[in-house]
């Protein structure tokens, strides 16, 4: 596994993008837009490290990492989205996009770190 730098900064501005998308759509309200602006951010970047920002030497592995790390990243997307554009408590906003980041973290470590079939 290496980190590729070029990717790594595209990964994180892609990250910000989308964060910065979430807090133009969230109310500023209670400063739910900077929240919004915040977490949208730290989500999405944490789930589009692996798929952008790293390179694998097991390509099968690999391949199944960015391939979760993308669904997760549409996953976390949406729920950011779908909480920026209504009214909400801003602690369930952050448990459950933060429970959404470390259970798809939890998935991407066990298949990095899963055996081979037949080893």
């Amino acid at each position: 596994m290496k980190i590729d730098g070029v990717r790594l900064a595209l990964a994180l501005a892609l990250a910000a993008l989308l964060g910065f998308v979430c807090e133009i759509i969230a109310p500023e309200t209670d400063g739910r837009n900077w929240i919004s602006l915040g977490i949208g951010f730290v989500s999405i970047a944490s789930v589009i490290l692996p798929a952008m920002g790293i390179r694998y030497v097991d390509n099968k592995r690999g391949v199944s990492v960015k391939v979760f790390s993308w669904i997760m990243v549409i996953v976390i997307a949406l729920a950011n989205i779908i909480f920026a554009c209504f009214e909400y408590k801003t602690d369930i906003y952050i448990a459950v996009v933060l429970l959404l980041a470390v259970i798809a973290w939890g998935i991407i470590h066990s298949i990095y770190r899963a055996k081979a079939a037949g080893q």
